[in-house]
């Protein structure tokens, strides 16, 4: 029984590691007062409530890196996004995102 216990801890504490792991791509790094901005290419159209799967890019200090394919992105405003025009992106911790704002 007592090895059947530390398994289980051992499992866990795996568990826990690896959401860890997940959640830490999208916390912002570089120390106090740094901030990630995601956004979405413009082009992609998501219905009022609806969602969408796109790439998701990183921009931080004018360079914009690839952070998620295939992302699901959420759109939970009462209108459409719009095509051609950039979306601004909130990372939900558990791989997809939600949109927070359209360029005008």
């Amino acid at each position: 029984m007592r090895l059947d216990l530390q398994d289980c801890q051992r499992k866990l504490t795996q568990a826990l590691q690896q959401i860890r792991d997940g959640q830490a791509k999208y916390t912002p790094s570089g120390g106090s007062g740094a901030c990630t901005v995601y956004q979405v290419s413009g082009g992609l159209v998501i219905p009022a409530g609806g969602s969408a799967t796109a790439n998701v890019y990183a921009l931080s200090g004018g360079t914009s890196t690839l952070v998620a394919t295939s992302a699901t992105v959420y759109n939970t405003y009462a209108v459409a996004t719009t095509s051609g025009k950039p979306l601004t992106v909130g990372a939900n911790g558990d791989g997809s995102f939600t949109v927070i704002g359209q360029s005008c």
